[in-house]
């Protein structure tokens, strides 16, 4: 009985894995075809499609301003999650149970109906494209951050920063130096969490992106919509696939990907 459970558990690990991966690898592998329509596998290798990715200028601005506005997105919701998660521990319990369904809000409701809802909103103000779409990206980043951070203070010891106040130190002063290193793994993950959804965003940025402003995703899905049977599509998706491994490596050195799952 032990050793079928065993291989259960070994045939559904595995079909995960085929399910999740696979698709992934199929794209990948695509990225490297010298051939001008989608053949699998590739019949040689070649990098024609990733030089025809960099050949194509608004394919290039789409890369460069998914990557600045990601890096912007996770950086400045990482600081409004941590300012967050502090005012939420240190609030009572009913209004900690408020706080945490608010801040979580932007994972409750469709990323298509956040988009649509700051469109109207940014037509009414008159809102500038690139200030709506950051926005924007920073509103689908900070749960993340938020729950990262509340995570890791659940386990701080509140006393050393009382400690530390007690000797003269002020409140910014006991964060920076007492609570801050204690808690940076959970920081941190948070950060990496914000710039993957950041640079993978698509139903949001489908309402809020402009002419001159297009991120990676908008571009691939144009492009598959209007020329999808040249594969500098696969390249691009390869790139993408790439920065979040990338993201996802930076984790486990840092953190380590069972420390920033509890987190």
């Amino acid at each position: 009985m032990k050793r079928f459970g065993n291989l259960l558990s070994a045939v559904v690990t595995a079909s995960v894995f085929v399910l999740l991966l696979g698709p992934l690898l199929v794209v990948i592998v695509t990225a490297f075809s010298p051939s001008d329509f989608f053949q699998f596998p590739p019949t040689g290798f070649s990098l024609r499609w990733f030089a025809d990715f960099f050949s194509r200028e608004q394919m290039r601005g789409a890369f460069t301003l998914s990557v600045e506005l990601a890096l912007f997105a996770s950086s400045v919701a990482t600081v409004l999650g941590v300012m967050a998660a502090l005012a939420t521990v240190r609030s009572g319990r009913r209004a900690s149970g408020f706080f945490q369904a608010l801040y979580m809000a932007p994972l409750v409701f469709p990323t298509i109906i956040l988009g649509l809802s700051l469109l109207m909103c940014y037509r009414y103000i008159g809102m500038p494209v690139l200030a709506g779409l950051a926005i924007a990206h920073v509103l689908v980043g900070m749960p993340y951050c938020f729950r990262a951070t509340y995570a890791s203070l659940q386990s701080f010891d509140t006393s050393l920063d009382e400690a530390g106040q007690s000797l003269g130190a002020s409140p910014l002063t006991c964060f920076l130096l007492v609570t801050l290193p204690l808690i940076w793994p959970g920081v941190l993950s948070g950060w990496l969490f914000a710039f993957i959804v950041s640079f993978g965003e698509l139903n949001t940025a489908l309402f809020l992106t402009g002419p001159g402003v297009t991120t990676l995703p908008i571009e691939i899905f144009g492009f598959l919509q209007f020329d999808g049977g040249q594969l500098v599509i696969a390249a691009a998706s390869a790139l993408q696939i790439a920065m979040i491994l990338l993201i996802v490596l930076v984790m486990e050195r840092a953190i380590g990907l069972a420390r920033m799952v509890r987190s």
